[in-house]
């Protein structure tokens, strides 16, 4: 008799983890889509396009790309127009229904950036190719460049 109830305690605390595991799971998928939908919102009301920008904080090449992002030319374009939404993908397994959302931008590597406009809403540039995948061999003058081709002023 002792040996049931074991197991039923030892099955009713597997089975509550796994539930804990899928609701945190869920609230980190709600949790990037709604980031994603208010920032299509505030980009709208700030008439600039939105930056998706996938990546993760491993990345060497991530970290690339965040260091060119804060060069005085390139973010004052970006401050005159986009709005920046950073995605962590993790291992590859953190916030993929945004990523499968925008069509699957990180299939090739990351970083990898979508760049939208929120009005009418429509994919202007989406790096599905794995053109950012590289980035500690760009230069900023090519980040400009890809930047500076989808801004709106």
């Amino acid at each position: 008799m002792k040996t049931q109830f074991e197991f039923i305690n030892l099955t009713n605390i597997k089975l509550f983890f796994v539930m804990i595991f899928f609701v945190s799971c869920t609230r980190q998928q709600t949790s990037a889509i709604s980031l994603y939908e208010n920032s299509l919102r505030y980009a709208e009301k700030e008439n600039k396009n939105l930056i998706v920008l996938f990546g993760a904080d491993w990345c060497p090449d991530c970290k690339a790309l965040d260091r060119m992002l804060v060069t005085q030319e390139i973010k004052s374009l970006i401050q005159k127009n986009y709005i920046i939404l950073k995605v962590d993908v993790g291992r590859f397994d953190k916030n993929l229904d945004l990523d499968e959302k925008l069509g699957h931008p990180i299939g090739k590597g990351i970083p990898a950036l979508v760049i939208l406009s929120p009005n009418p809403l429509k994919i202007v540039a989406s790096t599905e190719g794995g053109e950012f995948s590289n980035a500690s061999q760009m230069s900023q003058d090519q980040v400009f460049a890809y930047l500076k081709k989808f801004g709106t002023n």
